[in-house]
This record gives C-alpha cells, structure tokens and sequence, in this order.
C-alpha cells in the first residue's frame, strides 16, 4: 500500500526501471567481478545508493554498519555470506573496484530517464549549463587533489566540473591537476567532452565567465553543430565589425544595450631568436556575436559571448539567465547528497562516489519532479517509502510475525 496516497511516482517503480539485465551486461563488459568475494558490482552499487539515500553523513564504518543492519539485507539475498564487512574492507574495494562500471551504470541510467523525461528546450535547443565545483578535504589526506590555502594550513581539493541539462549531470569529469584550478581549460574540455560523445547534437552550452580565453572561443566554434553562449567581462577589448539595430530594447529579463559581430583580442607569447620571450596582444580573425543587457534592477551589464546568429538577441539572453539552474544543483547535491563529504581519500574511490552520487541525485530529481514536492521534502519520504518496502518485505517473509523479523536472515533478491 502506499503510504503517499497523492503521488503520482512511488520508489519501487521508480528503481523498477533500472532493470536486471542492465547490471549483469556492464559487469560482464567491465569485469568488475573478477576476484570479488562478497562486494560484487551490483551489491556495492545497491549498498553505496542505499546509504546515499539514507544516511546523512556518511562514511565507510557507517556504510558497513548499513551493511550490517536487517534493514539493508532485507533487500538483498545475503543469507550465504558473512553478516559483517570491516569498513577497512570497504575501503579496498572502493579503491580498487573498476570504475568503469559506475559510470556506465551512471550513464546508461541517465539514457534511460532522459528517454522518459526529456529535457525542456528553448527555441528548439536543450539547455546545457557547465560549471564547476570544489571540494576539498580538511584533514589534508586526500591521496590526489590541488592545493589551497596559505603555506601553513594547505589542503587538498578536486574540482568537479558538470554539464547539467535541468533534470540531471549529463557530463562529469574530476580534475586534480592545478592546471585546472582556473575555468579556461576546465569549462571548454567539459562542453567539448560532452559535445563528442551526444548523438543529439541539438544543445547550446551556457558557462559563466570562468572561461575567457580566445582561443578555446575559437576551438569550440570551430566544431561543426557546437553552440554556446558564454559571458564576458564588462571591460572586455573588443572589435566590433558591425553592430545590429535593437528594435525592441525592453525584453521580459531586462534591456538590451548592444547586439554585434565582433572579434577577440588574444595574447600570443613569441621567442625570439635569442631565446627571449615576449608577449603580444593581437586580434584574432574569428567572429563572434556579442550581447549586452542590463537585467531589471541590476546595475550592471552582462556581456553574452555566441556563435548563434539565427536567434533573437532575447531569446540568447533568456538562455543565459537559464545558467543559475545549476547554482541551485550545486546547492542540492551537497546539502542533500553529501556532495561536500568524502567517503574514500583515493581517486578511484571518488570517481565511483562520484557516479553514485549523480544516480541518486537523479532518482531524487525525477521523484521530485513527479510528485511535485520540493528537494528535501522528495529526500525525506524517498527514506520514509525505503523503510515501509522493508517493513512490508519482512512482513511476508515472516507470515506477519514482526517478532522472528528481528531475527530473520530475510532471502530475497533486490528489488
């Protein structure tokens, strides 16, 4: 019975599409199982969601305490293997589980729900917004990571740079390397990483500002199909090869100020032949189309940088306001998901986290969306709904003697 009588989505039918033959054709394509006793692909990635979903604040002694409880092998058939894991167990396989599996789990899943939610568009094009966040790790074990801070309290981070579309991460990719602790070669790679691998190529890549270099402008516009829509800085030198009349100024977001075709100054470093570098600021031969606006009571202009020629200045500029949505994401998965927290210190390990993370962010999205409620709300009664398929599970397992469920070594496969 359900316990939430006016929703439209209940849990079971949601994990319901993450069907079986799913997780046995990525383990045997992975190999994720090879010498794995008990923490088996999918067992690992059912125990990492369930903790996700339920725990708060979590970590690997609570994971294998979640490992330990009726609860969790209620839903599993764990009869035939030991009851406990040490979570130095857990640890080890964290590190070493081949992590492709994950993120073609992660992927594959998302194929699946973008299938059956497909993203809103705008003028035609699905709204892809790339930034990035940082995480660090206060207790300076992280076993790769950027440093930050000042010479006596340095610590460790990764950044997490995500292309979001609305419901879910479509692209993600982890960096460690201080080269790109700055956007102008995170952002790009990202939109570049996620453009080569989409079969629908009816996206247009909205980023802040991060990324103000020239020449990834022109690497991305050089790719056939590939639009974006970036911001400037207000004082960026520019070269305006013909400028647009506005005919309608006042737009539902603000007033726009500038429509034009213009070229980039750039930097280029040259040696000499002496072997003396020097610097030189050139203009670039592309063109780009150059919005500005100011929104409604704001007193600064926002400078848009495109490669979109066929669409009105106002609709570019909705898009970009589009941008925040993954402000607000940001915002879900570390207060909800645990997204600021890290399980394992290993890059391995975080990239599986990673992927795992995502899958429950995006089961907590979808019930969200369809059962109209708000982002704790959805987490809320997502734990509430796990508890009740536990309780109704041991019910008839134990021909409704809730008193032999306290003792029931329950056998059942996962739901």
């Amino acid at each position: 019975m359900a316990i939430f009588k006016n929703h439209k989505l209940q849990l079971a039918a949601l994990l319901k599409v993450i069907p079986e033959e799913l997780f046995v054709s990525i383990a045997q394509h992975t190999h994720v199982d090879y010498y794995s006793k008990v923490l088996h692909g999918k067992l690992l990635f059912y125990l990492l969601l369930y903790a996700l979903l339920m725990d708060d604040r979590l970590g690997q002694r609570g994971i294998a305490d979640l490992y330990a409880s009726p609860h969790f092998r209620a839903l599993f058939n764990l009869s035939f293997v030991k009851t406990r894991l040490s979570h130095s167990s857990i640890s080890e396989r964290l590190s070493k589980v081949e992590t492709d599996y994950f993120r073609q789990l992660y992927e594959a899943i998302y194929h699946r729900f973008s299938l059956l939610y497909p993203s809103k568009t705008l003028c035609g094009l699905t709204l892809q917004r790339v930034d990035s966040t940082l995480v660090a790790e206060a207790s300076n074990k992280l076993a790769e990571g950027m440093s930050c801070g000042n010479e006596y309290k340095k610590r460790k981070m990764l950044k997490h740079t995500i292309t979001y579309d609305g419901m879910s991460g479509s692209f993600v990719q982890t960096h460690t390397d201080s080269k790109y602790a700055g956007e102008s070669l995170a952002l790009p790679e990202s939109v570049l990483g996620h453009f080569k691998k989409c079969e629908d190529h009816a996206n247009v890549y909205i980023f802040d500002r991060g990324q103000s270099s020239t020449n990834k402008f022109v690497e991305m516009k050089s790719q056939n199909g590939l639009l974006f829509v970036g911001r400037l800085q207000e004082k960026r030198k520019l070269n305006i090869v013909k400028e647009f009349d506005l005919t309608f100024k006042k737009f539902e977001h603000g007033t726009l100020k500038m429509d034009a075709l213009v070229q980039l100054y750039k930097t280029e470093t040259r040696i000499s032949k002496t072997g003396k570098e020097s610097r030189k600021v050139v203009l670039d031969t592309e063109i780009f189309r150059i919005i500005c606006f100011r929104p409604h009571n704001k007193n600064e202009d926002i400078l848009l940088i495109t490669n979109i020629l066929h669409l009105r200045s106002q609709a570019i500029a909705t898009m970009y306001r589009r941008r925040w949505d993954i402000e607000v994401f940001f915002r879900f998965l570390k207060q909800e998901v645990n997204f600021s927290h890290f399980i394992s210190l290993n890059e391995n390990g975080i990239q599986v986290i990673l992927y795992m993370t995502l899958i429950a962010a995006m089961l907590i999205m979808i019930y969200k969306k369809e059962n109209e409620i708000g982002f704790k709300t959805a987490k809320r009664r997502i734990e509430i709904e796990l508890q009740e398929l536990i309780l109704a599970i041991a019910v008839v397992q134990t021909g409704g003697d809730l008193k032999k469920a306290r003792h029931l070594n329950i056998n059942l496969s996962p739901p």
